[in-house]
């Protein structure tokens, strides 16, 4: 009998941010945490008031790169560019082009799974003919 090899590569996508990498995580399991903890770390950030302390600022933006970017991500960043108000600004285009690619992954792999069960009939109709 034949050996079966089957090669599984984590689903999702590279993001770099100041010359880092990191890697956005699109399995299933993922994008459920990722919906919740974003809507949590959306809300903080909208609550933050202009008078409220640089380092309140820091740690609710922090929740936000680390949700999408992995533990730890925000800290990395921060310290190659000390800036709150470019990791502001960056954060929504991060955010946004995020759920551009989360929907353009969906639909790839929506086509994906069709063309596999077109085949599947299609091989069992031959069998069956």
């Amino acid at each position: 009998m034949k050996a079966l090899n089957i090669n599984v590569e984590r689903t999702g996508f590279p993001v770099t941010l100041s010359g880092l990498n990191f890697f956005f995580d699109c399995s299933a399991e993922h994008i459920e945490e990722y919906k919740v903890k974003y809507a949590e770390v959306e809300k903080k950030l909208n609550e933050l008031k202009d008078d409220d302390d640089i380092e309140s600022k820091k740690e609710a933006l922090g929740l936000g790169y680390d949700v999408m970017l992995g533990d730890g991500a925000f800290s990395k960043l921060y310290k190659e560019v000390p800036d709150l108000i470019a990791w502001i600004n960056a954060f929504f285009d991060l955010a946004s082009g995020i759920a551009q690619n989360i929907d353009e992954f969906k639909q790839e792999q929506e086509s994906k799974s069709n063309n596999v069960q077109k085949e599947y009939l299609k091989k069992k109709a031959i069998k069956k003919g």
